[in-house]
């Protein structure tokens, strides 16, 4: 939903601004909703945490342990369950009141095109997008940080390599399909850097987002 500035604006006074962050795992989209939150009359949804809830599991590393990974039997079931649950409750949270600040999960891109509409009906979708210097960052997180991934076709066993090295080899060629879906995705792109500047308060974002707008 790409709104003007004016309408932005009008939405915030109201209490009717909807806003979206897409981006990477790891690379910055729930720091940033609890800092509009904090600085504005925003409410942060969580989608990672309620479906954390839903699954019944104590954080985000058991939900990574319960899908696994490509080549761990079950996988492609609970991936699925995984993408149905994360549709249902990433659309479910634009019924809240009052401004919401919809924190995605990496793997928003992947839920089914009609909800992916819905998504953009309902909300100005920001791609936090990561640069060429984050790339590595990223790679490292997501073994010191696991997170339930979906690999849809971009995981391959390397030959002579174990699944855990053929996960390393495959993750930049994920994280390369993941930035097109993103940038198709979003109605504006935010540079990471760009919100993480030493400069950069919490009361700082939301006017940023708005200057993006024409």
């Amino acid at each position: 939903m790409l709104l003007s500035a004016a309408e932005f604006d009008k939405k915030n006074a109201q209490g009717q601004l909807h806003i979206a962050l897409v981006g990477m795992s790891n690379i910055g989209k729930s720091y940033t909703a609890l800092r509009i939150a904090r600085a504005s009359d925003f409410t942060r949804y969580d989608v990672d945490g309620e479906i954390q809830t839903k699954l019944g599991k104590q954080d985000m590393g058991a939900v990574a342990d319960w899908m696994g990974h490509p080549f761990t039997d079950g996988y492609a079931t609970k991936a699925a369950e995984y993408l149905k649950l994360e549709a249902e409750l990433s659309l479910a949270a634009s019924r809240s009141a009052g401004n919401l600040i919809l924190d995605t999960t990496g793997s928003v891109i992947h839920i089914p095109m009609e909800d992916l509409k819905c998504l953009n009906n309902n909300y100005l979708i920001v791609y936090i997008k990561a640069n060429v210097d984050d790339i590595n960052t990223l790679i490292d997180r997501y073994f010191k940080y696991p997170k339930p991934t979906i690999w849809g076709d971009c995981f391959h066993k390397t030959d002579g390599k174990s699944d855990i090295n053929s996960i390393l080899d495959c993750y930049p060629e994920l994280l390369a399909l993941r930035a097109k879906l993103y940038e198709k995705l979003a109605n504006i792109t935010i540079e990471s850097a760009d919100l993480a500047g030493a400069n950069i308060e919490d009361k700082d974002i939301l006017p940023l987002v708005r200057r993006y707008l024409t």
